[in-house]
């Protein structure tokens, strides 16, 4: 029994990491609830997650609230950016649909790629601005230059989410099932999923453009 409760034990460790992600969960969660600050919150929660992956010791809500507010103004400023797209995308698609012939069709799949890309471009947003130390600026360059230059990965990313979004909008059954298991640890589920794919990706470039453990900790 004294084996089970130590700390060094596999099982109590695996318990641990586990508490870790459910906190984790819960308090990007309750930082999304002013909606402007779910960018912030994203750069946090990837922050957490990579650390967490590479099993680096340390508090969760300390390495959270710390990269939250040192990714603040960025990520309120991209999290803005992509509101004020989706709005202007959303408008334009309304009067691309009304369109008929074969220019309403051209412009739909000039539309609908767009669409794609810059879909794939919001995913990689939130990892590289928890990860590297660069203007605002260079974190959409770099968004847009590494989901193409990694287009296996990217699919990957794209085809995960869009399972999701796909089962969320099945039904209202579907719809309350894939938010109680966000609620419960969904959240933090993904960005482990994802993060992982990241990290990966983020390998194959120089690590002095990498935010260092004293700028994180």
């Amino acid at each position: 029994m004294s084996n089970f409760l130590n700390p060094e034990n596999s099982v109590m460790q695996f318990l641990a990491r586990v508490c870790d992600y459910l906190i984790l969960n819960v308090v990007f969660i309750l930082s999304c609830i002013p909606i402007f600050t779910v960018g912030a919150a994203l750069s946090a929660l990837y922050t957490v997650s990579f650390k967490m992956i590479r099993k680096e010791d340390g508090y969760v809500l300390k390495r959270y609230f710390k990269a939250f507010c040192a990714n603040f103004k960025q990520g309120t400023i991209l999290w803005l950016i992509c509101l004020i797209l989706f709005f202007f995308l959303q408008y334009d698609g309304l009067i691309i649909g009304s369109m008929g012939g074969s220019m309403g069709q051209i412009l739909s799949i000039l539309f609908y790629t767009i669409i794609l890309v810059l879909a794939a471009m919001f995913l990689y947003l939130w990892p590289i601005l928890a990860y590297f130390v660069c203007t605002t600026k260079q974190v959409m360059k770099n968004a847009l230059y590494m989901c193409l230059g990694h287009l296996p990965w990217t699919a990957l990313l794209l085809l995960y989410f869009g399972l999701v979004w796909f089962i969320m909008t099945r039904s209202t059954l579907t719809l309350g099932i894939v938010m109680a298991v966000s609620m419960a640890g969904g959240f933090s589920l993904t960005a482990w999923i994802t993060g992982k794919i990241f990290l990966k990706i983020f390998a194959r470039y120089q690590p002095e453009t990498s935010q260092t453990e004293e700028q994180q900790e």
